[in-house]
């Protein structure tokens, strides 16, 4: 796999330069990017993005247009902004636009460090979920609708027995039904398959 990438977009040369040899040690690549239209432009990085450290006052298309941008393209990458003196409303809206930090420079490389890697940690962790959320919906849009049906009662917690009697089958109809719900979800137990789809239940409506 490619390795997670830190984009650092900022529009001043010396100071992109000295954010990028800040961040010199953790583990991730490190690319810095003169605009925000730059890295809209490259889907590569877009692609392997894991955290975007970024100027709040950017020329053109500015740092809360970019933050809003990322999340229109697809890219979930923690934000962290970097700014001089501002006014505080900038700031109030980018964390309110779920940016992970909001620095003020000068910023201590120790600490520009720190909170990187807690960004990666954070993006992977959340790509981690993303994953498992969309291997049980391909594993659910393979089930055919009356197993579905039997998958639907198994989580609400009902028996074989009961399955039944609400879907007009005999029990020993739902028993295979579950055996193939089982293997197709491919969960090793009961337990587990309640588990996986009550994740997927929560996750998919927040990924």
């Amino acid at each position: 796999m490619a390795r997670p990438l830190v984009c650092v977009v900022d529009d001043d040369a010396a100071m992109r330069r000295a954010l990028c040899q800040a961040l010199t040690g953790i583990d991730a690549d490190v690319q810095g990017f003169s605009g925000a239209g730059v890295l809209l432009q490259d889907r590569e990085a877009l692609g392997r993005a894991a955290c975007v450290l970024l100027n709040a006052s950017l020329r053109g298309i500015s740092g809360l247009d970019l933050q809003s941008s990322l999340r229109v393209v697809g890219n979930h990458a923690p934000v962290i902004f970097v700014s001089g003196p501002c006014d505080v409303t900038v700031a109030v809206r980018a964390l309110r636009a779920g940016a992970l930090d909001f620095m003020l420079m000068p910023i201590e490389a120790a600490v520009l460090r720190v909170r990187v890697a807690e960004a990666l940690v954070r993006a992977a962790s959340a790509d981690a979920r993303r994953q498992r959320v969309q291997q049980v919906a391909d594993a659910l849009a393979n089930l055919t609708a009356r197993e579905r049906e039997v998958l639907d009662r198994v989580v609400r917690g009902l028996p074989n027995t009961g399955i039944a009697a609400e879907l007009g089958i005999s029990a020993k109809t739902v028993e295979q039904h579950r055996a193939r719900v089982m293997d197709k979800m491919r969960a090793g137990s009961l337990a587990e398959l309640v588990a996986r789809v009550t994740e997927w239940r929560v996750l998919s409506e927040s990924v």
